[in-house]
């Protein structure tokens, strides 16, 4: 009975600690596992679950991830060795077939797969080496292979996709998805929170959320939420980022390069910046702090440059409309919510056109990307608000042959230029730094001067944080929110001066310490419960002593004591003497 006691105290403490859960806030979440699809091999790998054979570190370094090295063999042919020992998350071992299965099956079924290599013939040479031969050809293979589209996979029986993050897709739905650590990533999973990924639906309902303490990491913020949410117990991280903020124009609809022109000069990106409260204003598609940045122009709107343009193309000013053969001049302006700040830059950006002249019908699509998608698809936009890293990968070719070169995946202006088609060419064939820089700025000025897209801005993005995930660092955009270094912590103030520690040791520190306290209470319950026993018995026999007493001095004063005692045998001897004695 005593052991189980002390069972039953342990057991009720043990089950009353959670396990560790952190909530994760964002505007976006993938819309499925098939990596094939659409971007979801992106926000896999941005949610932790999926990984590339190479990837971009904190540092912006290419590094292998699941490969450990590649080797050039011929101009079009690459091998790629893979690490020994990795795993998928079902504990299957990484092997050149699945590598090279994965990568066959993405270069065919996702257009951005294609954008770099063009068609791809991948093969296993033996467990650990892939051959991978291509149709067009790259001098940085290792930084292709960082591509978000190029995420790892392996199929099981039932055709569920795996994959070797440090998390793993526990249930999904359409607006959170579960994740648990990944028991065979490494030795740390043991220190990881299961996280629940939420799906806001716009910036202010996510500042909302992290205001009232119900997510740790809220990614990304609206600059407007972020006074109230600077007070005890949160706080906000503001970086610059490798994404920007662009105005795609549909080549079909806005044909006249002069009406494009005049568009791109009357957008004053300054005072977008102004709105956004942080960003750097430019018209490059790199950021100033890469090699390839191209930019120096002025950053304020032009009214006078853009309504020359706009006369020259016809578009004469009549009532404060521009009109052509009795017709007005109108723009489709689009922007999806999931980036606040396009959200932020369409008013902004319609008053500018509208000052010109040009009619504006703004269209703000929902969270649901498939009515964005439709848009596109249908090209019912004139302008068409995105967000876009330009340097996933720390090479410019990704972007400029995706969104630019003529059979591009996202070629969301539609332009078509043998021109910049031949430049995008070299930019593949161009192995030394300095010979990449020029043939990606003879390509970029090829591309702006067509003005298929209107960069604006490179913004700054913020990422509101519990008092939990005080120590997360964001890096690489959003591309990476969810990593293997994502540790909660909280204050320990066991000790002289309090410290930051990790919450798992925290809270393995606080069940030890409830163990202990369970099984000291269950051991002095023992104890307490012998005291009494012993009390309890002590006092039975007191009073039974004390009753028996009683009844003797009853029964002496009856006469009838309960105890006589018995002859002496010498008296009955001397008593038979006596008797002979006076009997003849």
């Amino acid at each position: 009975m005593i052991p189980m006691m002390r069972l039953s105290a342990v057991l009720a403490v043990s089950s009353s600690v959670a396990a560790m859960t952190l909530t994760v806030g964002q505007t976006f979440i993938t819309s499925g596992t098939d990596p094939t699809s659409g971007s979801n091999g992106w926000a896999l790998t941005s949610h932790g679950v999926s990984e590339k054979l190479f990837t971009v570190n904190k540092d912006d370094e290419i590094v292998g991830q699941i490969a450990d090295s590649v080797a050039k063999k011929s101009e079009k042919v690459w091998e790629v060795t893979l690490k020994s020992g990795y795993k998928f998350s079902d504990g299957t071992a990484v092997d050149a077939e699945h590598v090279a299965k994965c990568l066959t099956e993405l270069n065919k079924e996702n257009s951005a797969a294609t954008s770099s290599l063009g068609d791809m013939t991948v093969t296993a040479v033996d467990s650990l080496k892939v051959r991978i031969e291509s149709t067009r050809v790259t001098h940085v293979m290792d930084a292709v292979l960082a591509e978000w589209v190029f995420a790892i996979y392996r199929k099981d029986a039932a055709g569920n996709f795996i994959f070797t993050g440090p998390y793993v897709i526990e249930s999904i739905a359409d607006d959170h998805i579960d994740l648990t650590p990944n028991t065979f990533y490494d030795a740390e999973h043991t220190e990881r929170a299961k996280i629940a990924l939420k799906k806001f639906a716009d910036g202010d309902a996510l500042a909302d959320a992290l205001e009232n303490n119900q997510v740790d990491i809220a990614f990304h913020l609206p600059i407007h939420a972020l006074p109230k949410l600077r007070k005890e117990g949160l706080r906000v991280k503001s970086f610059e980022v490798g994404y920007h903020y662009m105005a795609f124009h549909n080549m079909d609809t806005l044909q006249d390069v002069r009406v494009r022109q005049a568009i791109d000069k009357i957008i004053n990106r300054v005072a977008l910046s102004q709105a956004l409260a942080g960003g750097n204003p430019t018209r490059s598609l790199f950021p100033d702090f890469s090699p390839y940045f191209l930019d120096g122009t002025n950053m304020h709107g032009d009214d006078a440059g853009a309504g020359a343009l706009l006369d020259a193309a016809g578009w004469v000013l009549q009532n404060g409309k521009r009109v052509k053969d009795g017709d007005e001049l109108t723009v489709r302006l689009v922007a999806y919510p999931h980036r606040p700040g396009l959200v932020i830059m369409q008013p902004v950006i319609a008053q500018q056109l509208e000052a010109l002249g040009i009619t504006v019908t703004t269209v703000l699509t929902t969270m649901d990307w498939s009515t964005t998608q439709k848009i596109i698809d249908d090209r019912s936009f004139d302008l068409l608000l995105w967000a876009q890293h330009t340097l996933p990968a720390g090479d410019p070719l990704w972007f400029l042959s995706n969104f630019f070169r003529s059979d591009g995946g996202n070629n969301h202006g539609n332009l078509k230029s043998a021109t910049v088609d031949g430049l995008l060419d070299q930019v593949s064939v161009a192995e030394e730094h300095s010979a990449r820089v020029a043939a990606t700025e003879a390509a970029h000025k090829a591309i702006l001067a067509e003005v298929p897209v209107s960069n604006l801005v490179t913004p700054f993005w913020h990422v509101g944080l519990s008092d939990r995930m005080a120590d997360y660092k964001p890096f690489g955009s959003d591309y990476y929110v969810i990593r293997s270094d994502l540790r909660c912590t909280s204050w320990d103030y066991s000790g002289e001066k309090p410290k930051r520690v990790l919450c798992g040791t925290m809270e393995k520190a606080i069940e030890k310490k409830a163990k202990e306290e369970a099984e000291k209470a269950a051991d002095d319950d023992e104890l307490k419960g012998g005291y009494i026993a012993l009390i309890v018995i002590a006092g039975v026999v007191a009073l039974g002593a004390l009753a028996f007493i009683g009844y003797m001095v009853s029964r002496e004063k009856q006469g009838k004591p309960l105890y006589e005692p018995a002859p002496n045998p010498l008296d009955q001897v001397k008593e038979m003497d006596n008797k002979r004695t006076v009997d003849p």
